[in-house]
């Protein structure tokens, strides 16, 4: 995506892009700020500030990574590599650089964000009278496993919304293997590699949604507005 190219590339540079009362606005010294980069910033403003809007999990999943390993010494003051890198920066740092650049104050605030936009889609997607009721079930699911904090902790360990919300267009509902993890009924414990139900039923991250034909469940519910989709 161009716009959050850009604000990686300014953060790069020492600027941060924030959106305010629907404008665009800058942190970092001035200078830096070139004839070209404001050009680009007029170009590209609306992009810009919808991206700004958006908080992108993944991309700043990345950017954490790249930040932190920037902030590292590998090399004496001989220029002789070091057997153990030296970080000067701690992970929680990065992702706090991170967050910031994505218009957070930290990576608690930009994942409280991205949950709180699932919670709105999965309440909309609720109300449609057109739900079936394998479907509205399933819905009820989701919402516990958001209002019971699993959501959160979930995007905080990385699982990202099709991992979670996500539905093939031509599995049936009986198919537990073929949509997200928080249709499948009371959770007991989130990890990074997996989702624990009460019950014994453990589903693996690397086992869900891995076909590549899976949709987070309000595209699905969009592309069939009259039904709610296949899925619900």
């Amino acid at each position: 995506m161009l716009a959050r190219k850009l604000i990686n590339e300014f953060a790069d540079a020492g600027i941060r892009l924030t959106a305010e009362n629907g404008q665009l606005a800058f942190e970092g010294p001035r200078e830096v700020l070139t004839p070209e980069r404001i050009e680009e910033l007029r170009q590209h403003k609306a992009e810009l500030l919808a991206a700004l809007a958006a908080p992108d999990p993944d991309g700043f999943e990345e950017r954490a990574a790249i930040i932190h390993e920037a902030h590292t010494i590998a090399i004496d003051d001989d220029g002789a590599p070091l057997t153990e890198p030296i970080f000067t920066l701690t992970q929680e740092q990065a992702e706090t650089l991170a967050a910031q650049e994505q218009g957070h104050a930290d990576a608690d605030s930009l994942h409280g964000d991205v949950v709180g936009r699932w919670a709105v889609e999965i309440e909309r997607l609720a109300k449609i009278p057109a739900v079936s009721p394998e479907g509205a079930e399933a819905l009820k699911r989701a919402q516990a496993f958001i209002a019971e904090g699993w959501a959160l902790q979930a995007t905080r360990l990385g699982w990202d919304e099709v991992e979670l919300f996500g539905v093939c267009p031509r599995a049936p509902w009986h198919r537990l293997d073929r949509k997200g993890v928080a249709f499948g009924g009371a959770v007991q414990a989130v990890t990074q590699e997996a989702v624990a139900y009460v019950g014994g039923l453990r589903r693996y991250r690397a086992t869900v949604n891995n076909d590549g034909g899976a949709i987070p469940i309000w595209e699905l519910a969009q592309d069939n507005p009259s039904s709610g989709g296949n899925a619900a």
